[in-house]
This record gives structure tokens, C-alpha cells and sequence, in this order.
């Protein structure tokens, strides 16, 4: 069994990484037309319900110097409608500060000369895996 999924939640995009509870692995990028945060809960729930997870653990894009900002607004409504449509709990729900981490997976795809396709393609699953992997990291100290 699958316990935790990741999710770093972008406008058009969630990057999605899943675990079983030591390590993290990118697992998807799911697509839905910018800003419609229903249709991103819609496509997400099929996999709720295909995997059974014990949390979901959601990136928190904070600014740099620690505020809240417009880019959590955006979290926050896609997590309404996650709690709507996906009969998720808010208690399922572990927010996880994000910054960096985007920018982290650019950094690391280019370390291993991955071509801006594939960066492209792969940086909100990686995004997501970094930030279930700070979740991970907290849980099994």
C-alpha cells in the first residue's frame, strides 16, 4: 500500500511523487486547464481512490521572506475543491513549505544534462518528490 502522495500544485499542472513511507519517487504530472482547480480535483481523485493514501502532503509556496502570498491563495482554492470532490479531510491534508523546490529540481535535471524538454515534462514531479521527501524526512527522525 501506497501511504503518502505528494503534490506540488502549479496553475495549469500538479506534480505528483508518491511513497510507501522511506523514499519518495516522481510518479505523474497531471494537466487541467489554467486555473480550473475542478477539474484538477476530478482528474487527482481517481488516483486518490485507486491508491488509498494515509496522507497527502501539499507543497506551501510561501514567499521568501516566510509571508503568504498569491501563490497560496491558488493552493488554497484547489484544496477546497480537493476536500469537495475527493471527500478528503482537512486532516489528511499535511501543508509543506515549498520554497525552492521547483527551482531545486531545475538544478537538479540539469546536473544530469536532461535536455528543456525534459526538464519541462518532468520538473512538477520532481518538485513533488522533493517536497514529499521533506515530509519524509520530518516523520523519520
Amino acid at each position: 500500500m501506497t501511504k503518502f502522495i505528494g503534490l506540488d500544485v502549479g496553475s495549469k499542472t500538479i506534480g505528483v511523487a508518491i511513497s510507501d513511507g522511506y523514499f519518495a519517487r516522481p510518479y505523474l504530472t497531471i494537466k487541467f486547464q489554467e486555473d480550473n482547480f475542478i477539474e484538477a480535483a476530478n482528474k487527482l481523485d481517481t488516483l486518490l481512490k485507486e491508491k488509498k493514501f494515509k496522507k497527502i502532503i501539499v507543497g506551501y509556496p510561501k514567499n521568501m521572506d516566510g509571508s503568504l502570498g498569491h501563490r497560496i491563495e491558488m493552493v488554497e482554492l484547489f484544496l477546497k475543491n480537493l476536500y469537495e470532490i475527493c471527500n478528503v479531510l482537512s486532516s489528511d491534508i499535511v501543508k509543506i513549505d515549498e520554497r525552492l523546490t521547483t527551482r531545486m529540481a531545475k538544478s537538479l535535471m540539469r546536473e544530469v544534462d536532461m535536455n528543456q524538454k525534459k526538464q519541462k515534462e518532468n520538473k512538477d514531479q520532481l518538485a513533488a518528490k522533493i517536497i514529499l521527501d521533506i515530509y519524509l524526512q520530518q516523520i523519520n527522525m
